[in-house]
């Protein structure tokens, strides 16, 4: 169970990180076209070209995905609001929303395992280590640019 965690939460690293850095303003538009990034991975044109069609097709998938999530977390909560609910049709309705979590977790998987294959192993672990470094620069911007922090001894 551990071991599941662990990839989950790799997995959850990997596919949010991107998305998480271009929210913060770090980076400006899909990574794989961050000019600094293709320069430092040296990515072909078609490797993006591959990297972005493989996002457009995962993207589609995980929009559908997620609205199953949302609509079994509705049908659960209809459940949960009645009086006379069965404990057993409450389990089978949680059971659809936990298998709908999982299909779109492994379809953010099936994503990250087909960049590792357009890139290269070892241009991944570079791309991983890209992210974790940039990540590292932009929480230490985030904690100087805070007024607060340094008022009551919080840096």
């Amino acid at each position: 169970m551990l071991r599941k965690s662990v990839w989950i939460g790799l997995l959850l690293l990997v596919v949010f990180l991107p998305s998480t850095l271009l929210a913060r303003g770090m980076m400006h538009g899909k990574w794989w076209n961050d000019k600094s990034i293709v320069k430092e991975l040296n990515l072909t044109d078609s490797e993006k070209k591959e990297i972005d069609e493989k996002y457009t097709e995962s993207r589609r998938k995980m929009i559908e995905l997620k609205y199953e999530i949302e609509k079994q977390r509705f049908e659960l909560d209809i459940l949960l609001g009645t009086q006379d609910a069965d404990k057993q049709k409450i389990l089978e309705r949680f059971d659809s929303l936990e298998q709908a979590r999982k299909n779109l977790s492994k379809v953010r998987f099936e994503m990250l395992l087909e960049v590792r294959e357009t890139i290269g192993a070892e241009r991944f672990q570079e791309l991983k280590g890209v992210h974790r470094d940039r990540g590292r620069k932009d929480a230490g911007r985030n904690l100087q640019d805070r007024p607060y922090s340094k008022e009551r001894g919080r840096d």
